[in-house]
C-alpha cells in the first residue's frame, strides 16, 4: 500500500492544500461506495481507534452528509457538508464542516479514484485551510481514515 502526502500553497490567498495519495487493493466502484453509502462509511470513516457512531449521505449534488465519530464513549468529532460534484466510480467532491471548529469553517474535499496496478489509486485533495496546524491535524486524520478504509476493503479480497 503506497501512501504519499503533500502540502502546497495555492493561489496567492494564504490558503493551504493537503493531498494524500494511496493505492488500495479494491475496485474503484467499491471505494466509491465506501465513501458514499452510510452503512459502509460507518465501517471506516474515522481515524485510528475511533469509530463512526452514525453516518448519513444524500448522494446528489446539493445533498448533504454527516459523520459522527467517537473514541470510547464520547463523541469527539462531527463532520457535515454538501456534495458539490459526483462522477460515479471516478470522483466525489464535498464541503467539509467540522462542527467542533465552530461556524464559518468550511473547506473542500475531492476524492478521485483511478485505475492502478493491483487496485485503485485514491487521490484525496483537501483545500481551503487557513493555517498549517489545521493541515497537520487533517493530514493525520485522513491518513488514519485511509488506513482503516484499506483494512476494510482489502479484507474483502483476502
Amino acid at each position: 500500500m503506497l501512501s504519499k502526502t503533500s502540502l502546497k500553497e495555492i493561489n496567492m490567498s494564504d490558503t493551504l492544500l493537503l493531498q494524500v495519495k494511496r493505492i488500495i487493493k479494491a475496485d474503484r466502484s467499491e471505494l466509491f461506495d465506501a465513501w458514499t453509502k452510510p452503512e459502509l462509511m460507518q465501517k471506516w470513516y474515522a481515524p485510528g481507534p475511533m469509530t463512526v457512531t452514525t453516518a448519513s449521505s444524500d448522494l446528489r449534488v446539493g445533498g448533504s452528509y454527516r459523520v459522527e465519530m467517537q473514541e470510547g464513549l464520547e463523541t469527539i468529532y462531527i463532520a457535515t457538508g454538501v456534495y458539490k460534484r459526483i462522477v460515479p466510480n471516478e470522483l466525489v467532491s464535498f464541503t467539509w464542516n467540522p462542527c467542533t471548529t465552530g461556524p464559518g469553517y468550511e473547506t473542500l474535499v475531492t476524492v478521485e479514484f483511478k485505475d492502478a496496478d493491483g487496485g485503485t489509486e485514491l487521490v484525496l485533495t483537501h483545500e481551503g485551510f487557513s493555517d498549517a496546524e489545521a493541515v497537520a491535524k487533517h493530514n493525520e486524520g485522513w491518513n488514519g481514515c485511509l488506513a482503516n478504509l484499506a483494512k476494510v476493503t482489502e479484507g474483502v479480497h483476502a
